[in-house]
């Protein structure tokens, strides 16, 4: 995958974990969870760690993802700064 691509796939995992926690709870606390693995997978990637992610969330979690990155687009909805 390349750059942008595993950018992109980070922000949607983590617009996906926002969103579902402060809009519409549609994530359980686990499916969260495990997009936070998958995130962390990537950045192990980005750091020249691994070539691929370890660990990648199942296809009924990232269906839930793609769906909440559906909505976020259609909102125009942005992830609040955490700091």
């Amino acid at each position: 995958m390349r750059l942008i691509e595993i950018e992109n796939r980070i922000k949607e995992l983590r617009n996906a974990i926002a969103y579902s926690r402060n809009e519409q709870k549609i994530m359980t606390v686990g499916e969260g969870i495990c997009c936070n693995q998958e995130v962390a997978a990537w950045f192990r990637v980005l750091d020249g760690q691994h070539t691929e992610p370890k660990y990648t969330i199942t296809n009924r979690v990232n269906d839930k993802v793609t769906d909440i990155n559906e909505c976020v687009h259609k909102e125009n909805w942005e992830r609040p700064e955490i700091f």
